[in-house]
Formats: structure tokens, sequence, C-alpha cells
């Protein structure tokens, strides 16, 4: 059983990651082929350089952070939040339990595309319903500039409950339902029973759902690729693993050592921050065992 993941592990993390490492140290030209040097890497260097001057790299970080600020800093606490309440068994929890985790296992091309229809088709849901209200029409949500981001994290708030919904579920079904009773006794309000009671004794899931989101910074990509698929994807709503994406071809050419580069510089500079954030995490609630 342990063989397949074991065997995917290797390939598809161990091998690939090994390779962008070898291949942010290398060159090309046509007079000496590919070569391996700390030349080839200042190169590299200049060359992301040059094209953070030029817009689209600065663009795609500023995205990259708008992405990732609003999954660790709203959505996470909205997770927590929502989970608390299904937890304290209000009205139809069953029912809003099956509607937040729905969107985590429809197949995200077929999400994509239902959700492209809702807010693209003259006779979609959402058109009639703006005609209704409004008597206007539906804007370009994926085609005007100052639509398309809020779009993306309208879509990312749409569909990422799922994952922090199941384990924030999980560590608060956990936690003995004497402790509930004795702050219910006392005479404990529901904010201070989530904040001083459930939020200390759901800490390590907390911390560490912090920690994979903030380690996935520059890995977030949000829906851009499957929402934009078919045309060109801007550059304004581009994140950096969507430029590295985006830039592996140039003119048909392999491109693949300035993106490996960048990805090994991102990588370098999360490491000790993710490493200090950790440390702080730790020193916040001390650990409990029930």
């Amino acid at each position: 059983m342990l063989l397949v993941p074991v065997v995917h592990f290797i390939i598809f993390w161990g091998v690939v990651n090994f390779n962008s490492i070898l291949l942010s140290f290398k060159g090309f030209s046509w007079e000496a082929g590919e070569t391996v040097s700390w030349n080839n890497f200042r190169t590299n260097v200049d060359d992301l350089l040059f094209a953070f001057r030029l817009g689209d790299l600065r663009k795609a970080f500023v995205n990259t952070f708008i992405t990732s600020g609003f999954l660790i800093l709203f959505m996470l606490p909205w997770g927590f939040f929502v989970t608390y309440f299904l937890y304290k068994r209000i009205l139809l929890r069953s029912f809003w339990r099956v509607i937040l985790f729905v969107p985590t296992i429809i197949p995200a091309i077929a999400l994509t595309t239902i959700f492209k229809y809702m807010i693209t088709q003259q006779n979609g849901p959402f058109a009639l319903l703006l005609e209704w209200i409004s008597g206007k029409s539906t804007p370009a949500f994926l085609q005007e500039p100052r639509l398309m981001q809020p779009t993306i994290i309208f879509y990312i708030f749409w569909t990422s409950f799922g994952g922090s919904f199941i384990l924030f579920s999980g560590a608060m079904s956990r936690i003995p339902k004497e402790i509930i009773e004795s702050a219910r006794i006392d005479g404990t309000g529901m904010w201070s029973e989530m904040l001083r009671i459930i939020l200390p004794l759901c800490w390590p899931t907390v911390s560490m759902l912090l920690l994979l989101n903030l380690a996935g910074v520059f890995t977030a990509t949000g829906p851009i690729i499957l929402l934009k698929s078919g045309s060109q994807i801007d550059p304004g709503i581009m994140t950096i693993s969507v430029w590295i994406f985006t830039s592996l071809f140039d003119n048909f050419s392999p491109n693949l050592y300035g993106p490996a580069t960048l990805g090994l510089i991102c990588t370098a500079v999360l490491f000790p921050i993710i490493l200090v954030v950790r440390w702080l995490l730790g020193r916040v609630y001390a650990n409990v065992e029930f």
C-alpha cells in the first residue's frame, strides 16, 4: 500500500525538485551547448531583475502576495469561525457541511467551467439575476483588468473552505465535552469560548495550516490557468507560479534556466522565514494533550 505513494514522492517530488536545482545553475549557448557554472546562475539573476524592472514579474509578486495574504489572513480565520458555529450545532448544520464541502470534491476543471458559465454567459444565472435587479448586462469579469483579480479572489473564497473545514472539524470534535460544559457552567459566552478555549486547544491544527499556507506562498496560483484557458494570460493577474509556467517557452525554445533560478531563490528566501514563524507559533500557546 505504501509503494505507490513512496514511488510517486520520489519521482514527482524528489527527482523533479533535484532537477530544478540543477537547472538553476545551467545555461545554454549555441557555441558551447549546455553549461554548468556560477556564471550562468548570475546571468539568470540578471535576466530576472530585468524582467522585474519591466513590470510583469513585479506584478506577479504583488498578485502572489495578494492571493496568499487572502488565504492566510482571511480564509483561515473565516474557516475557523464558520467551523466553530457548525461545531455548536446550529440549525441545518448537516446541510451547511455538505454545501461547504462539495466544491472540494468536484474536479477543478468542472468547477471552473461551471463558474465561467455562471458569470460570463448572457443567459447564465448571474446575468439573469443582475439584469433583473439593475437592468444592466453582465460585465466581462475575466476580460476587464479591474475585475479579473477580484473575480479570482471571489472564486477562491467560494471554493476554499473544504480542506481547512475538515481539519478544524476534526480538531474541535476531539475536545472533551467536559471542558465545554465546565466553561458553560462558569458563564462563558460563545466568543470567549471560541477565543479562549477552542482556539488554544485547536492551536496545533491552526499553526499547521498557517505554516502550510505560508510554505505555499510562491505556489499559490489560484484558478488562473483554468479560468483563462484558451487565451493568453493577462500579466495583471499572473502570480509567480503562473509566470514560471508561462515563461518556460519563449518563441518555442525551451527556457528552463531562468524559471528554475527564480524557484530556487524563492525557496531560499522562504525557508528561514518558515523556521522563524514556526518558532513564533510554538510560543503562542503551550501544547495541550487530551
